[in-house]
């Protein structure tokens, strides 16, 4: 049974996988129904775990591999003329970067 199948109202899900967990159900039935959700919940973890592409980006879709690990985010630049990438969080009034590369970004913030 995929998680999909379950309700996010718990008071729906009186079956898994056709064992019988409603209020009265017979002792076993728990039993069961613990082993089928932690084979369902390994299903999905193997599920997840075979996903080992990037996200493609071309022509409006994502192309390649794009990974990332650590904080922040991924920037990707379309055009490969736009080689930096760079971002300049600066206070406003302040002065533009000193010959910034194609591609970088500079956002002025209110102090």
């Amino acid at each position: 049974m995929a998680f999909s199948d379950y309700s996010t109202t718990p008071s729906v899900n009186t079956s898994i996988a056709g064992t019988n967990v409603a209020e009265g159900c017979a002792a076993g039935n728990v039993n069961n129904a613990i082993r089928q959700l932690m084979a369902d919940g390994k299903t999905l973890n193997n599920t997840v775990s075979a996903i080992t592409t990037g996200m493609p980006y071309a022509g409006g879709t994502f192309t390649g591999a794009i990974f990332f690990n650590g904080a922040g985010s991924y920037r990707y630049n379309v055009d490969p003329t736009l080689i930096s990438g760079r971002d300049y969080h600066l206070i406003e009034g302040s002065s533009r970067p000193a010959s910034p590369a194609e591609g970088d970004r500079v956002f002025y913030y209110s102090a």
